[in-house]
Protein backbone atom coordinates (compact mmCIF):
# COMPACT_ATOMS: atom_id res chain seq x y z
CA UNK A 1 0.00 0.00 0.00
CA UNK A 2 1.68 3.70 -0.86
CA UNK A 3 2.15 5.69 1.48
CA UNK A 4 0.40 9.06 2.36
CA UNK A 5 2.99 11.74 1.63
CA UNK A 6 0.65 14.04 3.07
CA UNK A 7 0.68 11.90 5.97
CA UNK A 8 4.36 10.93 6.47
CA UNK A 9 5.08 14.96 5.93
CA UNK A 10 2.92 15.04 9.20
CA UNK A 11 4.79 12.46 10.76
CA UNK A 12 8.26 13.93 10.68
CA UNK A 13 7.17 17.34 11.24
CA UNK A 14 5.78 15.93 14.35
CA UNK A 15 9.05 14.49 15.19
CA UNK A 16 10.83 17.98 14.73
CA UNK A 17 8.35 19.48 17.11
CA UNK A 18 9.19 16.68 19.90
CA UNK A 19 12.70 18.21 19.54
CA UNK A 20 11.85 21.82 19.37
CA UNK A 21 9.84 21.33 22.60
CA UNK A 22 12.86 19.53 24.77
CA UNK A 23 14.40 23.01 23.77
CA UNK A 24 17.38 24.59 22.54
CA UNK A 25 18.80 26.86 25.05
CA UNK A 26 22.13 27.19 25.83
CA UNK A 27 24.07 24.87 28.08
CA UNK A 28 25.28 27.74 30.00
CA UNK A 29 22.00 29.51 30.56
CA UNK A 30 20.40 25.90 31.89
CA UNK A 31 22.97 26.10 34.88
CA UNK A 32 22.68 29.58 35.92
CA UNK A 33 21.67 28.57 39.24
CA UNK A 34 24.53 25.94 39.80
CA UNK A 35 26.83 29.05 38.73
CA UNK A 36 25.41 31.65 41.06
CA UNK A 37 25.84 29.01 43.99
CA UNK A 38 29.43 28.53 43.47
CA UNK A 39 30.12 32.22 43.12
CA UNK A 40 28.73 32.62 46.56
CA UNK A 41 30.26 29.85 47.92
CA UNK A 42 27.49 27.82 48.67
CA UNK A 43 28.81 24.07 47.54
CA UNK A 44 26.04 22.66 49.20
CA UNK A 45 23.32 24.37 47.58
CA UNK A 46 25.59 24.09 43.77
CA UNK A 47 25.11 20.04 44.23
CA UNK A 48 21.04 20.65 44.67
CA UNK A 49 20.98 22.36 41.82
CA UNK A 50 22.87 20.50 39.81
CA UNK A 51 21.29 17.50 40.37
CA UNK A 52 18.17 19.18 39.80
CA UNK A 53 19.28 20.75 36.47
CA UNK A 54 21.46 17.86 34.91
CA UNK A 55 20.81 13.82 34.74
CA UNK A 56 23.35 11.38 35.75
CA UNK A 57 21.80 9.10 32.86
CA UNK A 58 21.21 11.84 30.19
CA UNK A 59 22.68 13.33 27.35
CA UNK A 60 24.13 15.60 29.47
CA UNK A 61 25.72 12.69 31.93
CA UNK A 62 29.49 13.39 31.16
CA UNK A 63 29.32 17.29 32.43
CA UNK A 64 26.78 16.21 35.25
CA UNK A 65 30.14 13.92 36.84
CA UNK A 66 32.40 16.92 35.60
CA UNK A 67 30.48 20.03 37.45
CA UNK A 68 29.67 17.84 40.59
CA UNK A 69 33.31 16.32 40.42
CA UNK A 70 34.66 19.81 41.01
CA UNK A 71 31.91 20.55 43.73
CA UNK A 72 32.40 18.08 45.35
CA UNK A 73 36.36 18.75 45.37
CA UNK A 74 35.51 22.57 46.38
CA UNK A 75 33.51 20.96 49.48
CA UNK A 76 36.75 19.12 50.52
CA UNK A 77 35.37 15.63 49.86
CA UNK A 78 38.29 14.53 47.58
CA UNK A 79 37.55 10.81 47.61
CA UNK A 80 33.70 11.42 46.39
CA UNK A 81 35.19 13.68 43.96
CA UNK A 82 37.35 11.29 42.23
CA UNK A 83 34.81 8.41 42.25
CA UNK A 84 32.55 11.52 40.38
CA UNK A 85 35.47 12.39 37.72
CA UNK A 86 36.21 8.14 37.75
CA UNK A 87 32.94 7.67 35.87
CA UNK A 88 33.44 11.03 34.34
CA UNK A 89 36.24 9.11 32.52
CA UNK A 90 34.55 5.98 31.77
CA UNK A 91 31.89 8.21 30.06
CA UNK A 92 34.02 9.71 28.14
CA UNK A 93 36.02 7.00 26.83
CA UNK A 94 32.90 5.53 25.85
CA UNK A 95 32.01 8.36 23.69
CA UNK A 96 34.81 8.39 21.76
CA UNK A 97 32.68 6.66 19.30
CA UNK A 98 29.34 7.46 18.49
CA UNK A 99 26.63 5.36 17.40
CA UNK A 100 25.28 5.99 13.71
CA UNK A 101 21.78 6.29 15.45
CA UNK A 102 22.54 9.47 17.35
CA UNK A 103 24.97 10.90 14.58
CA UNK A 104 21.43 10.58 12.16
CA UNK A 105 19.49 12.03 14.74
CA UNK A 106 21.45 15.10 15.66
CA UNK A 107 21.38 15.68 11.74
CA UNK A 108 17.60 15.74 12.06
CA UNK A 109 17.42 18.03 15.39
CA UNK A 110 20.88 19.58 16.95
CA UNK A 111 23.94 18.76 18.38
CA UNK A 112 22.20 19.58 22.15
CA UNK A 113 20.12 16.42 21.10
CA UNK A 114 23.28 13.72 21.46
CA UNK A 115 25.33 12.69 24.07
CA UNK A 116 28.70 15.56 25.39
CA UNK A 117 31.74 13.39 24.79
CA UNK A 118 33.75 16.42 26.17
CA UNK A 119 37.27 18.12 24.17
CA UNK A 120 40.83 17.27 24.28
CA UNK A 121 41.53 19.39 26.98
CA UNK A 122 38.66 18.43 29.34
CA UNK A 123 39.51 14.72 29.24
CA UNK A 124 42.97 16.04 30.38
CA UNK A 125 41.79 18.65 33.17
CA UNK A 126 39.35 15.41 34.04
CA UNK A 127 42.64 13.76 35.27
CA UNK A 128 44.29 16.69 36.28
CA UNK A 129 41.87 16.89 38.86
CA UNK A 130 42.02 13.76 40.18
CA UNK A 131 45.97 14.48 40.64
CA UNK A 132 45.03 17.23 42.92
CA UNK A 133 42.37 15.42 44.87
CA UNK A 134 45.03 12.27 45.40
CA UNK A 135 47.28 14.94 46.78
CA UNK A 136 44.87 16.83 49.33
CA UNK A 137 44.28 13.29 50.75
CA UNK A 138 48.06 12.27 51.14
CA UNK A 139 48.41 15.88 52.82
CA UNK A 140 45.67 14.91 54.88
CA UNK A 141 46.65 11.35 55.97
CA UNK A 142 48.81 10.95 59.33
CA UNK A 143 49.08 6.86 58.58
CA UNK A 144 52.43 6.56 55.89
CA UNK A 145 51.27 3.62 53.56
CA UNK A 146 47.77 5.60 53.24
CA UNK A 147 49.93 8.16 52.34
CA UNK A 148 51.92 6.68 49.86
CA UNK A 149 49.05 5.47 48.27
CA UNK A 150 47.51 8.27 48.01
CA UNK A 151 50.80 9.91 46.27
CA UNK A 152 50.64 7.20 43.91
CA UNK A 153 47.29 7.75 42.79
CA UNK A 154 48.62 10.85 41.79
CA UNK A 155 51.08 9.57 40.18
CA UNK A 156 48.76 6.50 38.24
CA UNK A 157 46.85 10.34 37.42
CA UNK A 158 49.75 12.28 35.99
CA UNK A 159 50.40 9.31 33.88
CA UNK A 160 47.31 8.79 32.50
CA UNK A 161 47.69 12.57 31.78
CA UNK A 162 51.61 12.52 30.04
CA UNK A 163 49.57 9.80 28.05
CA UNK A 164 47.36 12.27 26.76
CA UNK A 165 49.96 14.64 26.02
CA UNK A 166 52.24 11.76 23.93
CA UNK A 167 49.37 11.22 21.83
CA UNK A 168 48.82 14.75 21.46
CA UNK A 169 52.22 15.43 20.63
CA UNK A 170 52.22 12.49 17.49
CA UNK A 171 48.87 14.13 16.39
CA UNK A 172 49.80 17.85 16.01
CA UNK A 173 53.54 17.65 16.78
CA UNK A 174 54.96 19.81 19.43
CA UNK A 175 56.18 23.27 19.75
CA UNK A 176 59.60 22.72 18.22
CA UNK A 177 57.90 20.65 15.46
CA UNK A 178 55.66 23.66 14.90
CA UNK A 179 58.61 26.29 14.44
CA UNK A 180 60.81 23.83 12.26
CA UNK A 181 57.51 24.08 9.98
CA UNK A 182 57.58 27.54 9.73
CA UNK A 183 60.81 27.44 8.61
CA UNK A 184 60.43 25.35 5.38
CA UNK A 185 59.67 27.83 2.12
CA UNK A 186 56.74 25.98 1.49
CA UNK A 187 54.99 27.34 4.71
CA UNK A 188 56.00 30.91 3.72
CA UNK A 189 54.73 30.53 0.40
CA UNK A 190 51.64 29.27 1.68
CA UNK A 191 51.61 32.03 4.27
CA UNK A 192 51.44 34.49 1.58
CA UNK A 193 48.74 33.41 -0.18
CA UNK A 194 46.93 32.42 2.77
CA UNK A 195 47.20 36.14 4.06
CA UNK A 196 46.23 37.21 0.59
CA UNK A 197 42.85 35.41 0.58
CA UNK A 198 42.26 37.19 4.94
CA UNK A 199 42.61 33.64 5.77
CA UNK A 200 43.87 32.90 9.86
CA UNK A 201 46.70 29.90 10.34
CA UNK A 202 44.69 28.29 12.88
CA UNK A 203 47.19 25.77 13.40
CA UNK A 204 49.22 28.32 15.83
CA UNK A 205 45.90 27.50 18.26
CA UNK A 206 46.35 23.45 18.62
CA UNK A 207 46.27 22.28 21.53
CA UNK A 208 49.89 20.16 21.23
CA UNK A 209 50.99 19.63 24.99
CA UNK A 210 50.46 20.92 28.48
CA UNK A 211 53.72 22.73 30.75
CA UNK A 212 51.40 22.74 33.98
CA UNK A 213 50.55 18.58 33.75
CA UNK A 214 54.14 18.30 33.87
CA UNK A 215 55.16 20.38 36.25
CA UNK A 216 52.69 18.79 38.60
CA UNK A 217 53.84 15.68 37.58
CA UNK A 218 57.31 17.01 39.00
CA UNK A 219 55.66 17.76 42.24
CA UNK A 220 54.48 14.48 42.98
CA UNK A 221 57.60 13.13 41.85
CA UNK A 222 59.15 15.20 44.42
CA UNK A 223 57.21 14.75 47.11
CA UNK A 224 57.65 11.06 47.22
CA UNK A 225 61.61 11.38 46.82
CA UNK A 226 62.13 10.44 43.45
CA UNK A 227 64.26 13.70 42.54
CA UNK A 228 65.30 12.02 39.10
CA UNK A 229 61.97 11.52 38.06
CA UNK A 230 61.12 14.61 39.03
CA UNK A 231 63.97 16.22 37.15
CA UNK A 232 62.49 15.07 33.88
CA UNK A 233 58.98 16.05 34.58
CA UNK A 234 60.79 20.10 35.48
CA UNK A 235 62.69 19.70 32.23
CA UNK A 236 59.66 19.06 30.10
CA UNK A 237 57.35 21.89 31.69
CA UNK A 238 60.38 24.38 30.97
CA UNK A 239 60.69 23.28 27.30
CA UNK A 240 57.53 23.34 27.00
CA UNK A 241 56.68 26.78 28.82
CA UNK A 242 59.81 27.83 26.81
CA UNK A 243 59.12 26.42 23.58
CA UNK A 244 55.71 28.28 22.63
CA UNK A 245 53.28 27.19 25.59
CA UNK A 246 53.45 30.26 27.56
CA UNK A 247 53.41 32.49 24.25
CA UNK A 248 50.44 30.26 23.26
CA UNK A 249 48.78 31.03 26.05
CA UNK A 250 49.68 34.54 27.39
CA UNK A 251 50.89 33.16 30.39
CA UNK A 252 53.64 34.93 32.86
CA UNK A 253 56.53 34.48 31.29
CA UNK A 254 58.46 34.35 35.00
CA UNK A 255 56.63 30.63 34.75
CA UNK A 256 59.63 29.77 32.25
CA UNK A 257 62.19 30.67 34.74
CA UNK A 258 60.44 28.98 37.89
CA UNK A 259 60.33 25.64 36.18
CA UNK A 260 63.77 25.72 34.94
CA UNK A 261 64.60 26.99 38.41
CA UNK A 262 63.00 23.54 39.84
CA UNK A 263 64.86 21.41 37.28
CA UNK A 264 68.17 22.88 38.39
CA UNK A 265 67.45 22.73 42.03
CA UNK A 266 66.31 18.91 41.95
CA UNK A 267 69.40 18.30 40.50
CA UNK A 268 71.57 20.02 42.68
CA UNK A 269 69.91 18.38 45.34
CA UNK A 270 69.39 14.97 44.34
CA UNK A 271 73.74 14.40 43.31
CA UNK A 272 75.61 13.38 40.29
CA UNK A 273 74.66 16.27 38.26
CA UNK A 274 77.58 18.39 39.43
CA UNK A 275 79.12 19.35 35.96
CA UNK A 276 75.47 19.39 34.50
CA UNK A 277 73.43 21.09 36.46
CA UNK A 278 75.67 24.85 37.02
CA UNK A 279 75.61 25.19 33.42
CA UNK A 280 71.64 25.11 32.96
CA UNK A 281 71.32 27.00 35.78
CA UNK A 282 73.79 30.08 34.28
CA UNK A 283 72.12 29.28 30.59
CA UNK A 284 68.57 29.48 31.72
CA UNK A 285 68.71 31.48 35.44
CA UNK A 286 69.18 35.04 36.13
CA UNK A 287 72.01 35.56 39.07
CA UNK A 288 69.30 36.52 41.44
CA UNK A 289 67.75 32.90 40.87
CA UNK A 290 71.05 31.33 40.79
CA UNK A 291 72.23 33.09 44.42
CA UNK A 292 68.65 31.80 45.42
CA UNK A 293 69.64 28.15 44.95
CA UNK A 294 71.64 27.35 47.99
CA UNK A 295 68.71 29.25 50.48
CA UNK A 296 66.59 26.29 49.57
CA UNK A 297 68.74 23.55 51.17
CA UNK A 298 66.90 22.05 54.39
CA UNK A 299 63.90 24.41 54.07
CA UNK A 300 60.25 23.51 53.62
CA UNK A 301 58.06 24.19 50.70
CA UNK A 302 54.91 26.26 50.72
CA UNK A 303 53.25 25.41 46.97
CA UNK A 304 50.24 27.44 46.63
CA UNK A 305 47.65 26.77 43.87
CA UNK A 306 45.17 29.55 43.04
CA UNK A 307 42.41 28.55 40.44
CA UNK A 308 40.66 31.43 39.85
CA UNK A 309 37.41 32.55 37.98
CA UNK A 310 35.40 30.58 35.97
CA UNK A 311 35.15 29.28 32.56
CA UNK A 312 33.57 31.45 29.58
CA UNK A 313 30.14 29.86 28.62
CA UNK A 314 30.20 28.97 24.73
CA UNK A 315 26.95 31.24 23.34
CA UNK A 316 25.18 30.80 19.70
CA UNK A 317 25.52 33.03 16.96
CA UNK A 318 22.61 32.89 14.19
CA UNK A 319 23.50 33.15 10.45
CA UNK A 320 21.76 33.68 7.62
CA UNK A 321 22.15 31.46 4.80
CA UNK A 322 21.31 32.00 0.86
CA UNK A 323 22.15 30.41 -2.33
CA UNK A 324 24.28 32.86 -4.67
CA UNK A 325 23.93 30.70 -8.33
CA UNK A 326 25.91 33.75 -9.65
CA UNK A 327 29.15 32.96 -7.87
CA UNK A 328 27.76 29.37 -8.02
CA UNK A 329 28.14 29.40 -4.03
CA UNK A 330 26.60 29.87 -0.36
CA UNK A 331 27.14 32.88 1.61
CA UNK A 332 26.20 33.98 5.10
CA UNK A 333 26.54 36.46 7.32
CA UNK A 334 25.49 37.05 11.41
CA UNK A 335 21.67 37.75 12.21
CA UNK A 336 23.03 39.71 15.09
CA UNK A 337 23.29 43.64 15.14
CA UNK A 338 26.42 46.03 15.59
CA UNK A 339 25.77 45.91 19.27
CA UNK A 340 26.80 42.76 19.76
CA UNK A 341 30.31 43.42 19.28
CA UNK A 342 31.83 39.84 20.70
CA UNK A 343 29.77 37.90 18.16
CA UNK A 344 30.44 40.08 14.94
CA UNK A 345 34.27 39.95 16.42
CA UNK A 346 34.53 36.02 16.26
CA UNK A 347 32.77 35.65 12.86
CA UNK A 348 34.78 38.37 11.32
CA UNK A 349 38.20 36.68 12.86
CA UNK A 350 36.90 33.27 11.93
CA UNK A 351 34.84 33.16 8.54
CA UNK A 352 34.23 36.59 7.29
CA UNK A 353 35.97 36.93 3.66
CA UNK A 354 38.90 39.53 4.18
CA UNK A 355 41.68 40.25 1.34
CA UNK A 356 41.78 39.85 -1.82
CA UNK A 357 39.56 36.61 -2.32
CA UNK A 358 36.97 39.22 -0.60
CA UNK A 359 37.62 41.60 -3.39
CA UNK A 360 37.43 39.35 -5.81
CA UNK A 361 34.07 37.69 -4.56
CA UNK A 362 32.15 41.10 -4.04
CA UNK A 363 33.38 41.73 -7.46
CA UNK A 364 31.77 39.00 -9.18
CA UNK A 365 28.71 39.52 -6.81
CA UNK A 366 27.77 43.03 -8.23
CA UNK A 367 29.00 44.71 -5.16
CA UNK A 368 32.43 46.61 -7.01
CA UNK A 369 31.96 49.94 -5.05
CA UNK A 370 33.68 50.01 -2.15
CA UNK A 371 31.04 51.64 -0.27
CA UNK A 372 28.78 48.35 -0.43
CA UNK A 373 31.25 45.95 0.85
CA UNK A 374 29.96 43.72 3.50
CA UNK A 375 32.71 43.02 5.82
CA UNK A 376 30.98 40.17 7.52
CA UNK A 377 30.14 37.74 5.00
CA UNK A 378 31.09 34.63 4.35
CA UNK A 379 31.64 32.90 0.82
CA UNK A 380 31.57 29.12 0.47
CA UNK A 381 32.40 28.01 -3.27
CA UNK A 382 31.27 24.95 -4.34
CA UNK A 383 32.67 25.10 -7.99
CA UNK A 384 31.66 21.36 -9.61
CA UNK A 385 29.81 20.45 -6.36
CA UNK A 386 27.38 23.21 -7.46
CA UNK A 387 26.33 21.00 -10.08
CA UNK A 388 25.47 18.12 -7.21
CA UNK A 389 23.59 20.55 -5.01
CA UNK A 390 21.46 21.16 -7.90
CA UNK A 391 20.64 18.06 -8.85
CA UNK A 392 19.75 17.51 -4.96
CA UNK A 393 17.30 20.47 -5.23
CA UNK A 394 19.60 22.32 -2.09
CA UNK A 395 20.08 25.37 -3.75
CA UNK A 396 16.47 26.09 -4.39
CA UNK A 397 15.32 24.63 -1.28
CA UNK A 398 18.02 27.03 0.81
CA UNK A 399 16.58 29.85 -1.55
CA UNK A 400 17.18 33.20 -0.35
CA UNK A 401 17.49 33.11 3.75
CA UNK A 402 17.75 29.96 5.86
CA UNK A 403 18.87 30.18 9.35
CA UNK A 404 22.05 28.34 10.74
CA UNK A 405 23.65 28.75 14.37
CA UNK A 406 27.52 27.95 15.35
CA UNK A 407 28.83 28.15 18.77
CA UNK A 408 31.24 31.35 19.86
CA UNK A 409 32.99 32.37 22.59
CA UNK A 410 32.33 36.13 24.21
CA UNK A 411 35.50 38.28 25.32
CA UNK A 412 36.75 36.55 28.58
CA UNK A 413 37.03 38.74 31.67
CA UNK A 414 40.26 39.72 32.54
CA UNK A 415 41.27 38.47 36.01
CA UNK A 416 43.76 40.92 37.75
CA UNK A 417 46.22 39.95 39.98
CA UNK A 418 46.75 37.72 43.40
CA UNK A 419 49.30 38.31 45.90
CA UNK A 420 50.63 35.86 48.50
CA UNK A 421 51.11 37.15 52.07
CA UNK A 422 52.82 34.47 54.77
CA UNK A 423 53.47 35.32 58.37
CA UNK A 424 55.22 33.36 60.95
CA UNK A 425 53.27 32.70 64.36
CA UNK A 426 54.93 35.63 65.44
CA UNK A 427 53.16 38.01 63.13
CA UNK A 428 56.12 38.94 60.95
CA UNK A 429 55.88 38.19 57.15
CA UNK A 430 58.15 35.60 56.29
CA UNK A 431 58.95 36.11 52.95
CA UNK A 432 58.03 39.51 51.12
CA UNK A 433 54.08 39.58 49.94
CA UNK A 434 54.34 37.73 46.46
CA UNK A 435 52.67 37.91 43.14
CA UNK A 436 51.13 34.84 42.07
CA UNK A 437 52.13 33.46 39.08
CA UNK A 438 49.67 32.68 35.75
CA UNK A 439 50.67 29.22 34.99
CA UNK A 440 47.91 28.00 32.51
CA UNK A 441 44.33 29.30 31.03
CA UNK A 442 41.71 26.46 30.71
CA UNK A 443 39.96 29.50 29.55
CA UNK A 444 42.18 30.21 26.31
CA UNK A 445 42.53 26.67 25.88
CA UNK A 446 38.80 25.68 25.59
CA UNK A 447 38.81 29.42 23.33
CA UNK A 448 41.21 28.21 20.60
CA UNK A 449 39.80 24.83 20.99
CA UNK A 450 36.64 25.81 19.47
CA UNK A 451 38.30 28.52 17.21
CA UNK A 452 40.70 25.78 15.41
CA UNK A 453 37.18 24.02 15.03
CA UNK A 454 35.51 26.83 13.48
CA UNK A 455 35.02 25.77 10.01
CA UNK A 456 33.97 22.40 11.18
CA UNK A 457 31.22 24.00 13.33
CA UNK A 458 29.67 25.61 10.28
CA UNK A 459 30.47 22.79 7.63
CA UNK A 460 27.98 20.62 9.97
CA UNK A 461 25.55 23.47 10.73
CA UNK A 462 25.30 23.47 6.81
CA UNK A 463 25.14 19.41 6.56
CA UNK A 464 22.59 19.19 9.63
CA UNK A 465 20.45 22.19 7.78
CA UNK A 466 20.68 20.46 4.29
CA UNK A 467 20.04 16.74 5.34
CA UNK A 468 16.50 18.24 7.25
CA UNK A 469 15.63 20.63 4.11
CA UNK A 470 16.13 17.31 2.06
CA UNK A 471 14.25 14.93 4.05
CA UNK A 472 11.57 17.87 4.18
CA UNK A 473 11.42 17.47 0.47
CA UNK A 474 11.44 13.08 0.68
CA UNK A 475 8.34 13.54 2.74
CA UNK A 476 6.38 15.97 0.36
CA UNK A 477 6.42 18.77 2.61
CA UNK A 478 8.46 21.14 0.05
CA UNK A 479 9.18 20.80 -3.31
CA UNK A 480 12.66 20.46 -4.83
CA UNK A 481 12.30 24.18 -5.34
CA UNK A 482 11.39 24.49 -1.51
CA UNK A 483 7.87 25.83 -2.76
CA UNK A 484 4.51 24.42 -1.86
CA UNK A 485 0.84 25.49 -1.68
CA UNK A 486 0.16 24.54 1.42
CA UNK A 487 0.58 25.67 4.90
CA UNK A 488 2.39 22.50 5.42
CA UNK A 489 5.43 23.16 3.07
CA UNK A 490 5.71 26.58 5.09
CA UNK A 491 5.81 24.69 8.42
CA UNK A 492 8.24 21.96 7.27
CA UNK A 493 11.13 24.50 6.40
CA UNK A 494 10.21 26.82 9.57
CA UNK A 495 10.93 23.59 11.77
CA UNK A 496 13.96 23.03 9.95
CA UNK A 497 14.99 26.34 10.95
CA UNK A 498 13.47 26.15 14.32
CA UNK A 499 15.13 22.95 15.39
CA UNK A 500 18.71 24.63 14.31
CA UNK A 501 20.49 24.44 17.26
CA UNK A 502 24.87 24.31 18.10
CA UNK A 503 26.95 22.49 20.83
CA UNK A 504 27.08 24.93 23.71
CA UNK A 505 27.96 22.37 26.03
CA UNK A 506 31.41 22.40 28.26
CA UNK A 507 32.56 22.18 31.61
CA UNK A 508 32.08 25.52 33.29
CA UNK A 509 33.58 24.81 36.44
CA UNK A 510 36.48 24.47 35.01
CA UNK A 511 38.65 27.75 36.52
CA UNK A 512 39.41 30.55 33.68
CA UNK A 513 43.37 30.56 34.95
CA UNK A 514 45.87 28.42 37.17
CA UNK A 515 48.22 30.68 39.15
CA UNK A 516 51.34 29.25 41.16
CA UNK A 517 53.65 30.43 43.60
CA UNK A 518 56.55 28.65 45.59
CA UNK A 519 58.45 29.47 48.23
CA UNK A 520 60.93 28.25 50.99
CA UNK A 521 60.59 28.81 54.65
CA UNK A 522 62.18 27.58 58.37
CA UNK A 523 59.55 24.59 59.22
CA UNK A 524 57.24 25.99 61.67
CA UNK A 525 53.53 27.10 61.57
CA UNK A 526 52.42 29.94 59.14
CA UNK A 527 49.51 32.01 58.15
CA UNK A 528 48.73 32.21 54.90
CA UNK A 529 46.25 34.82 52.92
CA UNK A 530 45.83 35.45 49.05
CA UNK A 531 44.15 37.98 47.96
CA UNK A 532 43.00 38.04 44.25
CA UNK A 533 41.59 40.38 42.65
CA UNK A 534 38.84 39.15 39.68
CA UNK A 535 36.36 41.23 38.06
CA UNK A 536 36.68 44.80 37.93
CA UNK A 537 36.00 46.39 41.79
CA UNK A 538 35.65 41.93 43.19
CA UNK A 539 38.02 40.87 45.61
CA UNK A 540 38.36 37.36 46.96
CA UNK A 541 39.96 36.72 50.14
CA UNK A 542 41.30 33.32 51.13
CA UNK A 543 43.24 32.73 54.78
CA UNK A 544 44.33 29.52 56.15
CA UNK A 545 46.87 28.15 58.69
CA UNK A 546 49.63 25.39 57.93
CA UNK A 547 52.43 23.49 59.69
CA UNK A 548 55.52 23.28 57.60
CA UNK A 549 58.51 20.85 57.56
CA UNK A 550 61.82 20.51 56.39
CA UNK A 551 62.74 19.38 53.10
CA UNK A 552 58.69 18.68 53.01
CA UNK A 553 56.01 20.04 50.28
CA UNK A 554 52.73 21.23 51.69
CA UNK A 555 50.59 22.40 48.64
CA UNK A 556 47.38 24.86 49.36
CA UNK A 557 44.60 24.93 47.00
CA UNK A 558 42.26 28.26 46.51
CA UNK A 559 39.35 28.42 44.39
CA UNK A 560 39.01 32.33 43.71
CA UNK A 561 35.22 33.50 42.56
CA UNK A 562 33.84 36.25 41.65
CA UNK A 563 30.77 37.63 43.88
CA UNK A 564 31.86 34.64 46.19
CA UNK A 565 30.76 35.33 50.03
CA UNK A 566 31.70 33.54 52.77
Amino acid sequence: MARNPLQSGWTWLCLLAIVVVQGCATYGADVQDVLKDVRRGDWNASEASLKKTLSDSGDDRLLYFLELGVIKHLQGDYVGSNRLLGNAERIAENLETSSLTGEFFELLSNPRQGSYAGTTHEKLYLNYFKALNYIAIAQKETRRDERLNALEGARVEIRRMNIRLNSLNDEEGDYDERREDKEKTSYKVFNIFNKLNGNIDTDDFRFRDDALSHYLAGVTFEMNGELDNARISYRKSAEAYEGGYAKQFRLDTVMIEQAWFDTVRVMRRAGGYESEWPRLAKQKLSKAKRDELASWDGKAQLLVIEHKGLAPELKEMSLELWANPTLRAFQMQPYVGFEDRDALAWFYLLYADKGIYKALTSFLDGQHLPEFYNPFTKTILLGPAWNVAQELGLDQAVGASLRITVPYYSVPEVMGDSTLTVSASNGQNAVQPSRMIKAASPAQLGIQERMVNANDDVHQALTRSAVKLLTAQAFGLTDKKGEGSSLLALAGKLATQLTEASETRSWLLLPNDIRIRRVALEPGEYQLQLASNLAPGQMSQEQTSKQLEADKIVIWQVRSLPDQKR
